[in-house]
Parts: structure tokens; C-alpha cells; sequence
């Protein structure tokens, strides 16, 4: 009996012990199974977080504008071009944009306002290639002269901080060490919505949380982006680089004693890596100017507010100068204004660019005439209003630049490639409504941005500074476009130019059939696949 319940006693114990042990471990599990949980949520939380804290701002005074159709005095189109003679293959360049820029400040009187993207003499990778003509020098030399010449006259200057490699510095790269004279103001880029949506809400989150530990001065070990020479980027920098949004315009506006104005708009930059492109433009006169001088002047004024924007003169000297010429140009007056059918010119700025170009497009069928010439072609509204103008019958020629070179460096043809294989894919390219060619580039770039619409009911021409994507047609970047309408004797000059690029008139070599640079296949998957991705998170640099 002893030895029974001696036998039993530690065999319960043992049975209870290992239950215990059991529940225990189970337990144990449970916790870690919640505590994996939790540390999981956690982490999920930290990246969500951002993007529910994230606001989007307003857009800023002065952009997303479309004006009244305005009277003018004259106008101009304006082309710069590059291509190689078929006899010889001898390369021809030439700069009218740029000449006539020049001789505008030369001659301005009253004011002068320039806004433009690039204005820097950089290369990137075409230090071996022809010698370029040296743009950035030559705008600077034309600003000091005129300055000097009349010390009084009102000079605004507006340009994107790429030019300072988004530097705090407010240092012009092009005149580092150099004194200005001038109000040089670099655009508050942080008013601006963002185009990498993906990137940003993190990227601005966890920079105001780390802000204290100074980590914005750190250079990891990256080359510059822009110069292989230069001094890598910052933490910083690079930061503000992979935010992808940009003022983006190009416009000059000049003031003369009778009261004219008169104002450029184009696709051309005054960079040196630049002078080779091909690029279009509208020189015009008339009260249209003074309406785009009070847009260039309130993205001047906001983005002066903050003195780290100003070079050459303080910001409480700026924003004096701005306000002064502000007070200077006037509202529209009801004279001003374009009667129905009258030749006329609008200003389109930001996404009022794409409402204008989907108003057009969505209204275009059987008897129209569509001509685009293009660097960039995305945006997904602006393909879908495409496809359906050329099953109602409208023609459409698309001369697009192949997106190969970009200051001497390789690019994979995202993303006109790709949508020109869908757009001829498409009912209405099978149908031969659409037809496309590609711009022949040698180490330059398609450059221009141009919708030209002829038919029986509208005449009109739209182009400036707005590539067709979402980043330049979405309120990300700032742009400025010119609308012609029913300008008979542009409209023809434009159809002239345009039919000589198609068909290699007059002895050049402009352009390649499509089938000379088409995607099919794998490649054209893969790249469709990227270029999608790339338009919808803004992960990219079209």
C-alpha cells in the first residue's frame, strides 16, 4: 500500500507539473504570438501614420490660372531647333528663343520679370561632345548689363532651387562668390504640393521628428547627381531632390515707356546642357502679359516671405520691388477682352493646362486636324481623351521625342514608348486615326510641348512650359502655357514647321518612322508595367 501511494503521489505530481509546463508554454506562445503582434501593429503604425497626418495645401496664390481670351498687339512663334542635313550629316543649330529673350531685356523699359526652371551651366555628360553655347553666362552678362545701364528699372528674377542643388545657401551655382544686384528668388518649393506621394508624407514626417539630431548635413557617399565634379549631395539635398516637384515655367515679361508689355513663353531653358534642344515658343504683345506678371510676381512674393529665397538683394528689398510692380501693372480692363471668334490669347497655368487640353480634346472629332510635338506624354486623362477623339473620326499625328538621351546620359524610353505602343494599339490607331514618329536625336532632346488643333470650328495652339504628365498637369509643378486661337497666319507657320519635321523636308533629317524605335514584346511589358508605377506613385523624373 506504501509503495502504491508512494508510486502515485509523485506520479501525479509529475502528471500536474507537466500540465503546468504545458499551459505555461502555451501561454508563453500566446504572449509572444500578442507581443509579435503588437511590435507588428506598431511598425505598421509608424509607416501609416504619416500618410494619415498627411495634408494636402491649397495650391499657392498665383498658379492654376486660366485667364479671359485677351486681345493682342502681335505674336510671334519662335523656334529653336536642332537636326542633321540629309547630305552630309552636318549638325544645324539654331537659337531664335534665346536671341529673342535677349534683345527683350535689352530693351525693356518700364520692368522686366523672368521665371525660368534650369539656369545653370552644367553638362552632366557631355563635356566630350560639340562645344555648347554657354546660355547661362550669357542671360547672367545681359541681366547685369541692363541693370547697370538703368539702376533704376524694377528686375525680378524667379528660378527653381535645382539651380543651388537645393542648397540653403541661396548661392546661384552659376555666379557662386559673384554680387547680383537684382532680386534673384528661388521658388519656396514647401507651398507646393507633392508629386512623389509615396516618398514625401515620410520623408517630412520623420524630418521634423529627427530634426533636432542635425542629420541634414550628413554626405553619404553618392556622387552629385547633376555634376560628376560637384560636391555630393546632402542628406538634405537629397531629400529635397526626391520630393520630384519643381517650378517648372519658362516666361519672361518686359515693360515698355508706351505702356506695352510684351512676354515669351516656351519650352526652353537658358541652360547650358540645354542649348541644343529643340524647342518652341510664342512672343506676344498686349494686356495678357500684365495678367501673367501678377502671377510670376505672387509666387515671387510668397516665396521672398522666407530669406533663405533671396539672393542679391534682402528679402524686406524684394519684397518691396514686388509690391511696387505689382502696384505698377494692372487688372484687365472689359476692352481688353477677345470677342467670339476674334484671334485671341489665354494664359493656362498648372491644372487649368489640362482642363483647357481635355476640353479641346474631349470636343475634337470627324474634320479635325490633331498635331502634337512633345517631350513627355502620360498622363492618363490625356491618353483616354486622345483614343476617343480618333474613334470620332479626328486625325491625329504625334511627332514625340524617344526619351533616349538626357544631358548625355541613357534613358529606357519611359514613357513615350510605351503609350505610343498603346495609343496605336488602341481602336484608333488600328483604324490608321493615329500615326506617330519619333524625333531623330542625337544626344539633344525633343524638347517642345505643343497641341495644335485645326477643323472646321476650332484654330487653335496651345504650348509652354508643361510636359503632358501628371506631375506637369496636376498642381505639382508650377507651368505657364500660351492659347492661341484662330491666329491664321501662326497657325499656318506652325503647320508649315510641323509638316517639315514630319515629312524631312527641305534636305534635314527630323524624324524616324515608328517602327525604327517601337517596343513589343517582353520589353514593352516590363517597361509598361514601370511606366504605370511610375505615373501613379510619382516615383520618377517625368
Amino acid at each position: 500500500m506504501f509503495l502504491k501511494e508512494s508510486f502515485l503521489i509523485p506520479a501525479s505530481t509529475f502528471l500536474r507539473h507537466r500540465v503546468l509546463a504545458s499551459t505555461c508554454k502555451k501561454e508563453h506562445s500566446d504572449c509572444m504570438k500578442m507581443l509579435r503582434g503588437l511590435i507588428l501593429g506598431f511598425l505598421f503604425a509608424l509607416v501609416l501614420l504619416p500618410y494619415l497626418l498627411d495634408e494636402e495645401p491649397p495650391v499657392p496664390e498665383g498658379t492654376e490660372l486660366a485667364s479671359p481670351d485677351c486681345r493682342y498687339g502681335e505674336v510671334r512663334l519662335l523656334v529653336d531647333q536642332t537636326y542633321a542635313k540629309a547630305a552630309d550629316r552636318e549638325s544645324v543649330s539654331s537659337q531664335e528663343i534665346f536671341d529673342t529673350i535677349l534683345a527683350e531685356i535689352a530693351g525693356a523699359e518700364t520692368y522686366l520679370i523672368l521665371d525660368f526652371f534650369l539656369w545653370n551651366n552644367w553638362l552632366g555628360k557631355l563635356e566630350s561632345s560639340a562645344p555648347m553655347r554657354p546660355l547661362a553666362r550669357e542671360l547672367l552678362n545681359a541681366l547685369e548689363a541692363k541693370q547697370r545701364a538703368n539702376p533704376q528699372l524694377p528686375i525680378v528674377v524667379i528660378t527653381d532651387p535645382i539651380n543651388r542643388f537645393y542648397g540653403s545657401d541661396a548661392e546661384l551655382h552659376l555666379a557662386a562668390g559673384e554680387p547680383i544686384n537684382f532680386p534673384l528668388i528661388f521658388t519656396d518649393l514647401s507651398r507646393m504640393r507633392d508629386s512623389n506621394w509615396v516618398y514625401a508624407p515620410l520623408a517630412e514626417f520623420w524630418g521634423r521628428l529627427l530634426a533636432p539630431f542635425k542629420l541634414g548635413g550628413i554626405r553619404p557617399p553618392l556622387k552629385n547627381p547633376f555634376e560628376a565634379n560637384a560636391v555630393p549631395f546632402s542628406l538634405s539635398q537629397w531629400n529635397r531632390l526626391l520630393h520630384f516637384k519643381a517650378n517648372h515655367r519658362k516666361v519672361l515679361i518686359a515693360g515698355r515707356s508706351n505702356g506695352e508689355s510684351r512676354m515669351i513663353v516656351s519650352s526652353f531653358n537658358p541652360a547650358d546642357g540645354s542649348a541644343r534642344h529643340t524647342n518652341v515658343g510664342l512672343w506676344v504683345t498686349g494686356p495678357i502679359a500684365r495678367y501673367a506678371a501678377r502671377s510670376e510676381l505672387a509666387i515671387a512674393r510668397w516665396s521672398a516671405r522666407n530669406p533663405e529665397n533671396c539672393k542679391g538683394l534682402n528679402s524686406s528689398k524684394c519684397l518691396e520691388i514686388i509690391e511696387n510692380l505689382e502696384g505698377r501693372i494692372g487688372e484687365l480692363e472689359f476692352h481688353e477682352l477677345a470677342e467670339v471668334e476674334e484671334p485671341a490669347v489665354a494664359w493656362r497655368s498648372e491644372g487649368a493646362i489640362r482642363s483647357t487640353l481635355l476640353e479641346v480634346l474631349n470636343g475634337a472629332g470627324a474634320g479635325d486636324r490633331i498635331d502634337l510635338a512633345l517631350f513627355y506624354l502620360s498622363d492618363r486623362g490625356i491618353i483616354a481623351a486622345l483614343r476617343s477623339a480618333a474613334e470620332r473620326g479626328a486625325k491625329i499625328r504625334c511627332l514625340l521625342d524617344a526619351n533616349k538621351d538626357a544631358f548625355g546620359r541613357k534613358k529606357n524610353g519611359i514613357p513615350n514608348r510605351v503609350v505610343a505602343a498603346e495609343l496605336l494599339g488602341s481602336p484608333g490607331g488600328d483604324t490608321g486615326a493615329i500615326s506617330v514618329r519619333w524625333a531623330d536625336t542625337r544626344g539633344e532632346q525633343f524638347h517642345s510641348k505643343v497641341l495644335r488643333i485645326h477643323g472646321p470650328v476650332t484654330d487653335l495652339l496651345c504650348l509652354g512650359s508643361a510636359n503632358w504628365t501628371r506631375r506637369n498637369l496636376d498642381n505639382l509643378n508650377l507651368e505657364a502655357n500660351l492659347l492661341l486661337r484662330n491666329d491664321a497666319v501662326v497657325g499656318l507657320k506652325w503647320d508649315a514647321y510641323f509638316d517639315a519635321l514630319w515629312n524631312n523636308a527641305a534636305g534635314a533629317e527630323v524624324s524616324l518612322p515608328y517602327t525604327e524605335l517601337s517596343l513589343k514584346g517582353w520589353p514593352l511589358r516590363w517597361k509598361t508595367a514601370l511606366y504605370r508605377f511610375q505615373e501613379w506613385s510619382g516615383l520618377s523624373t517625368f
